[in-house]
């Protein structure tokens, strides 16, 4: 349904946009996945989506396909949240780029997995997503050109 730049892209850019990496681990995971699905759906939790932040993730996406050779994308599989936001904080030109755009990358991190969740929910139902904020499934469907426009940004 989505298709997404690579596999460093998805890890460099929160995993996932648009993959309901929150609960897309199975039950036998490694315990690490485990606390990285854990760390996510606490992180997520309360979140509501805003237009500004769609708005300025679209920026960031935008950036960064347009410039792919300016932005090191490459990182290893996170244990947890707090090692994906190091990683990203490590890549100045990426933590630059966020900061630009009114981001910490904890927050990036963040309302990028809370959008990617809401909008597979928005897809495939929220009966069949754990953990999904009904007004952030609402969210995304009065703004589905933008979250497709966004989808389209990462091809």
């Amino acid at each position: 349904m989505f298709k997404i730049l690579g596999k460093t892209g998805i890890m460099a850019l929160a995993l996932t946009l648009f993959i309901g990496i929150a609960t897309s681990f199975p039950a036998s995971a490694a315990d690490s996945q485990n606390t990285l699905r854990q760390d996510i759906i606490k992180a997520t939790a309360g979140h509501k989506l805003t237009t500004d932040e769609l708005n300025r993730m679209s920026r960031v996406l935008s950036e960064i396909k347009n410039n792919k050779e300016e932005y090191d994308l490459k990182s290893k599989k996170p244990n947890s949240l707090d090692e994906m936001v190091s990683d990203l904080d490590n890549k100045p030109k990426i933590k630059s780029l966020l900061a630009e755009n009114g981001f910490t990358t904890r927050e990036y991190l963040i309302a990028s997995m809370t959008l990617a969740h809401s909008a597979v929910a928005a897809r495939v139902g929220e009966d069949k997503m754990p953990n999904t904020d009904p007004e952030n499934v609402e969210f995304v469907r009065q703004h589905q050109d933008a979250v497709d426009a966004l989808m389209q940004t990462r091809r």
